[in-house]
């Protein structure tokens, strides 16, 4: 009896060892595809996050390209050729010509920037990232896909980067209070005072103006787009002080060479001028050259209106900026000094109507500042 209970056991031990085996081999394949999932799952999400990375910088690559020379083809190049720099599975992006898409993006009230494919002003680019089976580099290749009946992954992204390209017109208040002290709280220069028949002095409204230019001018310079900027100044047909004064002139065409801005401005720092403040006569001339030869049709146009004394002509501001928003020009205002609040009304009216911000800047530091927050609201890269 003990010998056959012996045999029991080891019967009982084999049968247990060879049900292992046999569970082993049935379970085999389903461990290898398991591990063959595993696998091939951080290589998806690998080559998801590279096509992602390598379309992101091939956008950004040909939104660049597309500020600088607003050239399609060019851009399309630069794109290709970051995209084919990065890596996805291996092996560099391919993209197609048809993989890029131009058109307009701009912000909403909200802050979410929103592109339009073909719209306009052109300022944008989408990129289109593709390894799928009809894409030139075809779908990722799998280390198991004969375990999945040999197919690939496939998988898609998009990128849209854009810039603000902005056509700029400064229009700079001359009359003759513009060269009162800045810290001076009347609205007007009478004309005895010694300042009128001299040019502005280094504590004048003019010369805290011309140093806000500058740092306008230092911020526009910070970004990657391209920004053109003209001058245009404004007071009344007027003749004192053996000095003809006209109402309106355009002191810089649309130029991207800043220097030239600040030439300008120093030839009006050393110029004797005065008269009265036909604001919307200034208004008409920078609406003139923003729709003129020199604008771009890839730019944003954009107006920024300083003055700092009521209208003197029968014209209103913000009947002027109603017609520069129809041409899309968008009309930014600033008033300086002791401005009554009727004038200070009067421009945000003008702000409003041109889809603009208007600014009040009682002394040169909040002058500065305003100049800088209109800068940082052009100057804005959109991903």
């Amino acid at each position: 009896m003990k010998h056959s209970s012996i045999q029991s056991r080891t019967w009982a031990n084999r049968c247990r060892r060879g049900a292992t085996a046999v569970a082993f081999v049935i379970m085999l394949p389903v461990l290898m595809l398991l591990l063959g999932f595993s696998v091939d799952l951080a290589y998806m999400q690998l080559s998801r996050a590279e096509l992602r990375a390598a379309t992101d910088l091939a956008a950004k690559a040909a939104s660049s390209e597309l500020a600088e020379t607003g050239d399609t083809a060019k851009a399309i190049a630069k794109g290709k050729q970051i995209a084919s720099a990065n890596k996805v599975a291996g092996n560099g992006l391919t993209l197609q010509d048809t993989d890029f898409v131009f058109g307009n993006t701009i912000r909403s009230t909200t802050g979410k920037w929103t592109f339009t494919a073909q719209g306009s002003p052109m300022n944008a680019v989408q990129v289109n990232g593709r390894r799928t089976s009809d894409a030139p580099d075809g779908e990722v290749d799998l280390f198991f896909s004969g375990l999945l009946n040999g197919e690939g992954f496939q998988t898609v992204a998009d990128a849209t980067a854009g810039f603000i390209n902005a056509d700029i017109c400064l229009v700079l208040d001359r009359s003759s209070s513009m060269k009162l002290a800045a810290s001076n709280t009347a609205t007007g220069m009478g004309g005895g005072d010694p300042r009128s028949c001299d040019i502005p002095w280094a504590d004048s409204r003019w010369i805290a103006l011309d140093n806000a230019i500058k740092i306008f001018l230092a911020k526009m310079n910070d970004t990657l787009a391209e920004e053109q900027v003209a001058v245009v100044t404004y007071s009344s047909n007027y003749t004192a002080c053996d000095v003809t004064n006209q109402n309106v002139t355009l002191d810089q065409p649309l130029t991207s060479d800043f220097s030239s801005i600040t030439s300008a401005m120093e030839v009006l720092s050393t110029t004797v001028w005065g008269g009265n403040t036909e604001t919307s006569e200034g208004m008409s001339l920078a609406r003139t050259e923003l729709n003129g030869a020199g604008a771009r049709a890839t730019a944003e146009k954009i107006m920024v209106v300083l003055t700092d004394g009521a209208y003197t002509n029968n014209v209103h501001p913000a009947d002027v900026a109603a017609l520069a928003a129809g041409d899309r020009i968008k009309v930014h205002t600033i008033t300086f000094g002791s401005c009554p609040a009727s004038v200070i009304s009067d421009m945000q009216d003008a702000a409003i109507a041109g889809g603009g911000y208007h600014f009040h800047a009682p002394d040169a530091a909040t002058l500065n500042d305003a100049f800088s927050k209109i800068a940082g609201s052009i100057s804005i890269l959109t991903q």
